[in-house]
């Protein structure tokens, strides 16, 4: 568990200062927390503000399945027949870099074997 955080004005004088080493420790400690907070097979999904995008998901979230973590989107839908239900998507986790990353990217090798 995270002893103390940094206060407001302290992160924002460390993104002023372009403290990125700081930053990056605080956002690792936070990650951490949150990671020790989450039980294995488990999630955790909130109420999205949809706003202008009706595709958007209803609700949105993170889980954790045998240690590897994903990301969460749930539809609310209506069946032909009328009847109320949910479905949804499971992704790698968004990285803030363009990309997902995945525990599965890791394990596989640029070499080809011919």
């Amino acid at each position: 568990m995270i002893e103390s955080y940094p206060s407001t004005i302290e992160v924002e004088e460390m993104i002023e200062q372009e403290n990125l080493d700081d930053l990056a420790h605080f956002q690792q400690q936070l990650e951490e927390q949150r990671r020790m907070d989450m039980k294995d097979n488990t999630l955790v999904l909130f109420p999205n503000d949809k706003g202008d995008n009706p595709k958007r998901p209803d609700f949105s979230g993170k889980g954790l399945h045998n240690g590897v973590e994903f990301q969460v989107s749930v539809w609310q839908n209506t069946s032909k027949a009328g009847r109320p239900y949910m479905s949804g998507q499971i992704q790698p986790p968004y990285n803030g870099s363009g990309g997902a990353t995945s525990s599965a990217d890791a394990s596989v090798s640029d070499d080809v074997p011919f």
